[in-house]
């Protein structure tokens, strides 16, 4: 792929000016800075190829997974879960504690407030969990642990990551939600991390609203609220193959807010960036895609938008070298963030000459070394 000259930042706010029809900009050429799929390779990185696979790297089978009808819809409810105690429950952790069997169990979670963390464990059958409300803001999981956050010794974290031995909560130890099963749907809720940032002193502020390690994961019409590290999509060992696929969502953060060597799909969501507490700098995604594994994550029919941050000032992402430590990367063998973002609108806070940051340990972004690329992305920012 050809390699071209990117316009400076003041020619291309005239071309967007010339160009922009109702506020959507053309495509861009390709840059070293920022570099394009064109038609030929953007057919190797489409949603159906994202989920196409399952297993181990290097032993991966064919299941053609197809989510893209979402979670559905019309459900009976196994169980319902009110905070009211109008249903089987008042909390959502006692439903899927009930849950058993093998066939798909349905869980309805009247509107309210559910303060506490909730673990689904990987023995679960297949669980549909779901907010009867069609405003995905009414159903509401949430709780506020975070990283630095003091915790005793000797208790857990939470149920799906003990981390007994731990005096801080950590990363996942702060997850507000974690699924752990394969097949586990969600529909019209939101899951959020609270947590004040800064409240306590530490080298971060992870705080997690959502965390996944199992397979063939659906989220529809939810919203994963937090500010850094708010959706964590990993996988159960290294070498593994995890996928999730989000319809119609929303995920908001300030800081590698959507992160981990998960295979994802983001269709028709809105990645919104905060500004609250970083201002301008921040970024959106960080992926620590296995050097093995080509599809991490994949942004398509979206939207990266904000709150009120400045023009040309948010990174898209950067490289999580996850577990590397700086001048340790071994090319081809240590983890490589892997993200597409395409027929995507982004919008004017996105660094229009170098989008993509240093990785976690220091790498500088090249397009030889990373492996982001974008294809057909429109608006101010693209």
């Amino acid at each position: 792929m050809r390699l071209f000259q990117r316009p400076s930042t003041a020619l291309r706010l005239i071309v967007l000016t010339l160009f922009a029809v109702n506020g959507v900009a053309p495509a861009a050429t390709s840059s070293a800075n920022r570099p394009m799929l064109n038609a030929t390779t953007q057919t190797y990185y489409t949603l159906e190829r994202y989920l196409l696979r399952t297993g181990t790297i290097g032993e991966l089978a064919i299941d053609r997974w197809n989510p893209t009808a979402g979670a559905g819809s019309g459900f009976k409810a196994t169980y319902t879960v009110a905070a009211d105690g109008s249903g089987n429950f008042t909390t959502v952790q006692a439903a899927i504690d009930a849950a058993s069997g093998s066939a798909r169990v349905y869980i309805a979670v009247k509107p309210g407030t559910y303060r506490a963390t909730v673990c689904v464990p990987a023995n679960k059958p297949p669980i549909t969990l779901y907010g009867t409300d069609s405003d995905a803001g009414r159903s509401v999981i949430v709780f506020n642990n975070a990283g630095p956050k003091p915790k005793p010794s000797g208790t857990p974290a939470n149920a799906c990551n003990p981390n007994l031995d731990a005096t801080t909560y950590g990363t996942s130890g702060s997850t507000t939600f974690t699924v752990a099963a394969n097949d586990f749907h969600a529909k019209n809720l939101t899951f959020s991390n609270d947590y004040v940032e800064e409240t306590y002193s530490g080298s971060g502020q992870q705080a997690v609203a959502l965390k996944t390690t199992g397979d063939r994961l659906i989220f529809d019409n939810v919203r994963v609220l937090g500010h850094q590290d708010s959706l964590y999509l990993s996988t159960r060992e290294a070498a593994t193959v995890a996928r999730a696929y989000f319809k119609n969502s929303q995920i908001q953060g300030d800081v590698d807010f959507i992160f981990g060597r998960g295979t994802a799909v983001f269709d028709g969501c809105t990645i919104t960036y905060l500004t609250g507490r970083k201002g301008n700098g921040g970024n959106h995604i960080a992926p620590s895609t296995a050097a093995g594994n080509p599809f991490g994550f994949l942004f398509v029919n979206s939207r990266f938008t904000h709150d009120g941050a400045s023009t040309d000032s948010v990174s898209i992402g950067r490289s999580w070298d996850e577990g590397v430590a700086a001048g340790t990367y071994r090319a081809g063998v240590s983890p490589n963030g892997q993200a597409l973002i395409r027929e995507t609108t982004m919008d004017g806070h996105i660094k229009l000459q170098a989008p993509w940051g240093t990785s976690t340990s220091g790498r500088v972004y090249s397009p030889s070394g990373n492996r982001f690329r974008e294809y057909q992305n429109t608006g101010a920012g693209s």
